[in-house]
């Protein structure tokens, strides 16, 4: 989930409506002054160009009733002053996408930069206001601490409530509720979530900004082991620049018998397509042999290459077309190849790119020979479609093959190196418990290297940039494929991603009032916490949608080389040759013996188990709010299913528009554009009922509820799974629905 509504639904599931007469006077007194009467300085200024203007800040807008409620609302989102111009006289440009938003609302996205004075206030107030909506359901005689199953505390009186996410993943949802005070409690299934979790949601926070130091400090040392090593096989051309990377086309041979030329398969010629830049391969054909050049600019006469529709080639010699069904029994077979067919090198005017020298060839073969020294992971991938890795039909079918012999060698000596760098580092270090933090976070940069030292990378040609596979949430096949050189400064090397893990550390350490809380990470299965009865004050998750992603399945990319780095480490989540996956709440047909109907049972009931269990752990009046996105009916069947097991029912249903329109995950699957957040309570169920006497009473739930998304903008899908959840919340009071022939009306039957 985006981090912003994260911080929206966390925010919001924490605090009562002001407006309800039910809600807690000291509450209601707080935001009056909070948000109205003693507004701090700093927040009721904002920047308009280089000028500060003055105003009221979470005053409603215009022709909006100026209750505590809207208050409220306008604390957690507004539209930036200069939006809302625009908006008014929409015949000039609109704001950057960055200027949309009112700096001083909770969920711009800069609100959380440490630097930010203005964030800082807001997080401040945002943190008192959840503190004084719980503080009277705190516990006032009772022992200094509470102790759950699995060694969790839980201080008593604590004026800050407790979050359990019992599908944690990334730590969106942890970390959010950790900025804003709380106590988090984030579990996952998966041994590679749990670890980036450690280190998202407890390690900054436990250890500070020292970690930015140590770490920095040790996986340079690891990288300048390895370039001492293997930073030879990169070598520069005659033109003397440092190489950014390789470009490579996988090849096979033609169909035609009279021919029988080697096709390199490339996608397209045109390898840099900006707007002052344009750069393209040139192939030139002599004696059933393709040469390679480089041509720019105006000097580019073709664009198109050898690979046509649907994974079918065009031979450059005779023409002929070969089938995909060719290529996928030449990749089966093992006589699939690949060829090198340009370099990207590093210039002081930007990359540039030139035609393949022998230097670079003799580089490659070196790497080669040196590779039949190491260890090629055999672990299998899953060979099923669904399992995200799409790669087996072409004869990819271990992990192991998923990488070039120059990849391969790379990871391995930078496994090899990570752990002479804690041999190296034990003497220094004292405190065990430290040493492993730190050695966590040297396994996950390495596993994150992986990503772009695999052979199933992108070139980005209009962004000039070289991208991993992980942008669609699974591994396609790659025809030509970008070879990163992992000591390249410039885009996709080790330098970059190290970069990217020390400011996540450096962002998210505690600052000096010590408002952020480490999380508890639990490393379980859902429907078997190791938390007390009650322990938690509130439930927000976003749980695995159904069939859209096989998680289980794409991490293990990560963990064999996790494992391999840090098995010995952390023995107990490295204790499976793979993922655990047994008990992964998907719905994957491949998990089952391809039996759809297994896989909905299993998604089912097991997530009816977690959400059972996530009622157990928290308070009896506590909000359960789910994450959820899907299209199908089949998706939200389950899911509203699930939560009719377990004890609970939809009470309110709110879609939040939280995805990239353009985001490759979206182009063509179930997915929705907007994020629908379902909150539950326990359910608490009458009488049956006729479906004829209470179908009045959903139509109107869900016309008020078509009205206002419709004002809001939802459309088309979105809008439609938005209104589940007030028909769900009318069919859900009554134990069950009856026809006229006193057939039950299922799930299924009411969201169609």
């Amino acid at each position: 989930r985006p981090l912003p509504a994260s911080r929206a639904i966390v925010f919001a599931s924490l605090v009562p409506d002001p407006d309800n007469p039910e809600c807690p006077p000291e509450f209601r007194n707080a935001v009056e002054r909070l948000l109205r009467d003693e507004v701090p300085s700093i927040l009721k200024r904002y920047r308009q160009g280089r000028d500060w203007l003055a105003d009221e800040p979470y005053r409603p807008y215009d022709r909006i009733p100026d209750t505590l409620r809207n208050r409220l609302l306008t604390f957690i989102a507004r539209w930036s002053p200069a939006y809302l111009r625009w908006e008014k006289d929409p015949s000039g440009k609109p704001p950057a996408t960055k200027e949309m938003l009112d700096d001083r609302c909770l969920i711009k996205w800069e609100t959380s930069d440490p630097e930010n004075e203005q964030g800082k206030e807001v997080l401040r107030i945002a943190r008192e206001l959840i503190r004084i909506a719980n503080i009277h359901q705190t516990l006032p005689s009772s022992p200094p601490l509470v102790k759950g199953a699995g060694g969790i505390w839980r201080e008593v009186g604590s004026e800050m409530p407790v979050l359990l996410d019992p599908f944690a993943g990334g730590g969106a949802i942890p970390l959010e509720a950790s900025r804003l005070g709380c106590q988090p409690i984030a579990n996952d299934y998966n041994p590679v979530a749990y670890l980036i979790l450690r280190a998202t949601c407890e390690f900054p926070q436990r250890y500070g900004k020292r970690l930015v130091g140590d770490v920095e400090r040790w996986a340079k040392w690891i990288l300048e082991s390895a370039r001492a090593r293997i930073g030879h096989l990169y070598p520069p051309g005659e033109d003397g620049n440092p190489v950014v990377g390789y470009l490579w086309a996988r090849t096979a041979t033609c169909s035609n018998p009279t021919c029988r030329a080697e096709i390199p398969l490339l996608r397209s010629l045109l390898i840099c397509n900006k707007s002052n830049k344009r750069v393209a391969l040139t192939m030139t054909t002599k004696d059933k042999e393709v040469t390679f050049g480089v041509a720019k600019g105006k000097d580019i006469t073709r664009t198109e290459s050898t690979m046509l529709n649907r994974g079918n080639c065009r031979c450059p010699i005779c023409e002929q077309v070969t089938p995909v069904e060719d290529l996928r029994r030449a990749g089966i077979e093992g006589n699939m190849g690949e060829r090198m067919v340009a370099v990207i090198t590093d210039t002081p005017h930007g990359k540039d790119y030139r035609p393949v020298e022998q230097t670079d060839w003799e580089a490659f073969e070196e790497a080669k020979r040196l590779a039949e020294t190491v260890e090629r992971p055999s672990e299998k991938n899953a060979d099923a479609n669904e399992a995200g890795l799409r790669v087996h039909n072409y004869g990819f079918k271990t992990f192991g093959s998923l990488f070039n012999p120059r990849q391969l060698l790379a990871m391995q000596t930078f496994v090899s190196c990570l752990h002479d760098a804690l041999a190296e580092l034990e003497p220094h270090e004292s405190d065990a418990e430290y040493h492993k933090v730190v050695a966590e976070y040297f396994g996950l940069w390495v596993s994150k290297v992986s990503m772009f030292l695999t052979s199933f990378g992108k070139l980005h040609a209009g962004r000039e940039t070289l991208d991993s596979p992980f942008s669609e949430q699974a591994i396609p096949i790659r025809w030509d494929y970008p070879e990163v050189n992992p000591f390249n400064k410039v885009t996709g090397g080790a330098l970059g991603q190290l970069d990217w893990i020390l400011r996540v550390i450096a962002h998210e350490s505690p600052t000096s009032d010590k408002s952020f809380r480490p999380a508890h990470v639990l490393c379980s299965d859902g429907a078997r916490l190791s938390i007390a009865d009650g322990m938690a004050d509130v439930v927000v998750t976003d749980p695995p949608y159904y069939d859209s992603i096989a998680y289980a399945d794409l991490s293990d990319f990560f963990y064999i080389w996790l494992k391999r780095g840090l098995g010995d480490v952390f023995p107990q989540a490295f204790a499976t040759p793979l993922t655990p996956k047994s008990d992964e709440a998907t719905a994957l047909r491949h998990r089952h013996d391809g039996d759809m109907e297994k896989a909905k049972r299993h998604f089912t009931s097991k997530l009816a188990a977690c959400f059972a269990e996530a009622k157990r752990a928290c308070k009896p009046d506590g909000v359960i709010a789910v994450m959820f996105a899907h299209q199908s009916t089949e998706a939200w069947t389950a899911l509203i299913n699930a939560l009719f097991e377990a004890g609970l029912t939809v009470t309110a249903t709110y879609p939040i528009d939280t995805e990239l329109k353009n985001r490759m995950v979206a182009l063509g699957t179930s997915a929705l554009e907007s994020s629908i957040t379902v909150v539950c309570r326990p359910r608490q169920v009458g009488a049956a009922a006729s479906f004829r006497e209470i179908r009045w009473e959903i139509e109107a739930a869900v016309q008020e509820a078509v009205e206002r998304f419709w004002e809001y903008g939802f459309r088309g899908a979105d809008l439609i799974v938005a209104t589940y959840g007030p028909a769900v919340g009318v069919f859900g009071r009554y134990e069950r629905v009856e026809r006229a022939d006193g057939r039950r009306v299922d799930v299924p039957e009411l969201l169609e």
